[in-house]
């Protein structure tokens, strides 16, 4: 008998060290991932984000003539915008878009005094508000995600801003359209504060963090958490965006997916034919934009700890540019927060606008509404 406990005690010590061991074994190897992930973060690219009063203050002192040449330098890059377009949208499309849009009378950036531009200020502490821009290259937005976290604990807000919308630019006194605030004002403000004073001016609500995303590197992003799922239908195609996908719901990589959220001439097989799929527009992009962020999210879910975002974090050097401010802790906050969020989960809103055409050929949206009617429809706080 004696021995028996004798045994049994040596067994229970073993057993003791053995778990002990299996703890500090896992505690090292969470920290090497950590850190592993603390070093990838530190690797991202970051940009000055000062504070908007400073920022616009700095703005409101450039010289007349100065400003004249920035309007100069900003017709360039918007006439260059505007052949661009033409190239990357096939002919029979852009006419047929042409077409559908109301078409009035000319708008003369420079005299054009739009109400529904502006919002006032809410408090600074109603959301903590998270800029999110996704470029295709070169320095202008295309994909503008504005993610509002109320400090009431309320169901987070998000709405995308259409790259077309027609606001006014502080940097050269007069109204453009929004996605060219990322190209930001020579020798005054970079890209990441003009477009965020924009932002600010539109909705009436601080921009508290910047992040850029580089299309062609998210794709990386993707490929580390295991890809994502899309659902169509039927089988569709884009071969100027490399779009290749079957009916039903497949797991794409990161390649196929950014073709997916990219797609503006996407064709579908139906009955044994190729045909356009109905309702492509630039709204329809934004909301496969949307989805996507939910999808990598959701995505996230599968991960079981704070280690398993290592891989991730490694995957964005290159990828993403933040500003100064947003801490690792931010990321991994806000990461954490939205790990397994579904669409449902969030409020989505979108903005008031009609078609419009400038004295200078561009077609652009103007908004019909105050952003503050949208926001507060969906958090009456705020209204």
């Amino acid at each position: 008998m004696g021995k028996h406990r004798r045994d049994d005690r040596a067994i229970n010590r073993g057993l003791r060290r053995l778990a002990v061991f299996l703890g500090v074994t896992g505690v090292v190897l969470v920290a090497i991932s950590g850190w592993s992930a603390w070093r990838a973060y530190q690797d991202i690219e970051r940009v000055p984000f000062e504070d908007s009063a400073v920022a616009a203050e700095v703005l409101s002192t450039i010289p007349e003539a100065e400003v004249e040449e920035l309007r100069v330098a900003e017709d360039a890059a918007e006439e260059a915008a505007r052949l661009a377009e033409q190239l990357e949208v096939e002919a029979e499309l852009l006419a047929e878009l042409e077409a559908e849009r109301n078409v009035t009378a000319p708008v003369d950036s420079g005299k054009l005094e739009n109400p529904y531009a502006h919002s006032p200020e809410l408090p600074d502490g109603m959301f903590t508000s998270y800029l999110l821009v996704g470029v295709e290259g070169g320095f202008r937005a295309d994909a503008i995600i504005y993610l509002l976290q109320p400090s009431d604990g309320s169901t987070p807000i998000m709405v995308s801003l259409p790259r077309d919308l027609y606001v006014l630019n502080p940097c050269t006194q007069r109204y453009t359209r929004i996605n060219a605030g990322l190209g930001g004002c020579a020798g005054y403000a970079g890209g990441a504060q003009l477009l965020s004073l924009m932002v600010k001016d539109y909705t009436g609500i601080e921009v508290d963090h910047f992040a850029r995303v580089d299309f062609s590197g998210f794709q990386r992003v993707i490929d580390a958490v295991g890809g994502v799922q899309i659902c169509v239908e039927h089988a569709v195609r884009d071969a100027k965006a490399m779009l290749d996908l079957p009916a039903g719901c497949s797991t794409a990589g990161g390649a196929q997916a950014l073709a997916w959220v990219r797609s503006r001439g996407t064709e579908e097989l139906v009955d044994g034919e190729w045909r356009t799929m109905a309702g492509v527009s630039d709204f329809t992009r934004q909301r496969k934009q949307q989805d996507m962020l939910f999808k990598v999210a959701g995505r996230l879910n599968s991960f079981s700890s704070f280690a398993s975002f290592s891989e991730v974090a490694a995957s964005l050097s290159g990828t993403v540019v933040l500003d100064l401010g947003f801490s690792f802790g931010d990321a991994v906050s806000l990461a954490w927060a939205f790990r397994g969020t579904d669409a449902s989960d969030v409020k989505r809103i979108s903005t008031s606008v009609r078609d419009y055409v400038t004295t200078e050929g561009a077609y652009v949206l103007l908004p019909t509404a105050p952003f503050r009617d949208s926001l507060g429809a969906v958090y009456p706080p705020a209204g």
